[in-house]
C-alpha cells in the first residue's frame, strides 16, 4: 500500500492527548499529513503540537470539550481557518468505568455515552458536509471489541461502543455514493491510561500483555490510506493474550 497517499492531507484526531489519539497523531505526521488535535487537557496537546512540527507537518491544537457541541463548531471553525478542508476525521474520544449495571449510576452512563458516541456524532455531523460536497473524505471511528460482544462488567461502556458500531455501519450507507470512507477500529486491551482508576489500576501486571497505543495507530492509518476503489470497513484487533 502507498502511504505516500497520506501526504499533505489533514487529519483531525479527537481524544489526541494521550493514548491511542496521541499514538495515531504521530503516526498521521510520519506520513507527511497535516494534523488538527484536541482533547481537553491544553497542556498535552500543545506538546504534541510541537513533536507533530518537528517531523515536518503543520499542527493546530484545539482545547475542547468533545460532547458540546459549541466546543465542536469552534474546534470547526479553527481547524477550516488553518486549513483547506480536512481529509480524514478519527473519532477516538473515549472514556470507561468498568462496573455491573447495578452499581453505574445515571451520571455515571451520560459521561460515557456523550464522550463516547455524543462526540462521535457531533464531530461527524460538523464535518460531514464538506466532505459530501467534495466528494471525498475518511471517518475513521475507534470502537472496542467491546462493540462487537457484550462482557459482563461493562455493559454501559458495551452500549456505547455498540452504537459506534451501528451508526458507523448506517452512515456508510448514507455517504458511500458520495466517495466517503467510513472505518471502525475495534481493538482488545490497549496498555494506556484508558480506565484507571475506574475500573483498571497502573501497573496492573495483564496491561503489560495488551496491546500497545502505537498498534492501534498502525490500524488507523492503515484505513485512512486506502486505494481509491477500496474501504476498510472493521478492523477487529486483540492481544495474544485475549482469547476470542
Amino acid at each position: 500500500m502507498r502511504l505516500d497517499t497520506l501526504k499533505d492531507k489533514v487529519a483531525l484526531i479527537t481524544g489526541a492527548s494521550r493514548g491511542i489519539g496521541r499514538a495515531s497523531t504521530i503516526a498521521f505526521a510520519k506520513e507527511g499529513t497535516h494534523v488538527v488535535v484536541t482533547a481537553r487537557n491544553s497542556d498535552e496537546l500543545e506538546s504534541l503540537v510541537k513533536e507533530c512540527q518537528a517531523l515536518g507537518v503543520k499542527a493546530l491544537a484545539v482545547p475542547a470539550d468533545a460532547a458540546q457541541e459549541a466546543d465542536v463548531l469552534r474546534v470547526k471553525n479553527e481547524a477550516l481557518k488553518a486549513f483547506p478542508q480536512i481529509d480524514i476525521l478519527v473519532n477516538n474520544a473515549g472514556v470507561a468505568k468498568y462496573a455491573l449495571v447495578g452499581e453505574h449510576t445515571a451520571a455515571d452512563y451520560d459521561w460515557m455515552m456523550n464522550t463516547n458516541m455524543r462526540s462521535t456524532f457531533l464531530f461527524t455531523h460538523a464535518f460531514l458536509p464538506e466532505m459530501i460536497a467534495r466528494k471525498s473524505g475518511a471517518i475513521i471511528i475507534v470502537s472496542s471489541q467491546a462493540g462487537l460482544r457484550g462482557f459482563a462488567g461493562e455493559a454501559v461502556y458495551c452500549a456505547t461502543k455498540f452504537a459506534q458500531v451501528g451508526f458507523a455501519q448506517a452512515l456508510d450507507g448514507e455517504v458511500r455514493e458520495h466517495n466517503i470512507k467510513v472505518s471502525v477500529i475495534a481493538p482488545g486491551g490497549v496498555h494506556t491510561d484508558f480506565a484507571i482508576g475506574t475500573g483498571r489500576t497502573r501497573g496492573e501486571p495483564k496491561l503489560q500483555k495488551m496491546l500497545e497505543a502505537e498498534d492501534v495507530a498502525d490500524a488507523v492509518v492503515f484505513a485512512a490510506a486506502q486505494p481509491i476503489k477500496s474501504r476498510v470497513m472493521l478492523v477487529g484487533m486483540r492481544p495474544m493474550s485475549e482469547s476470542l
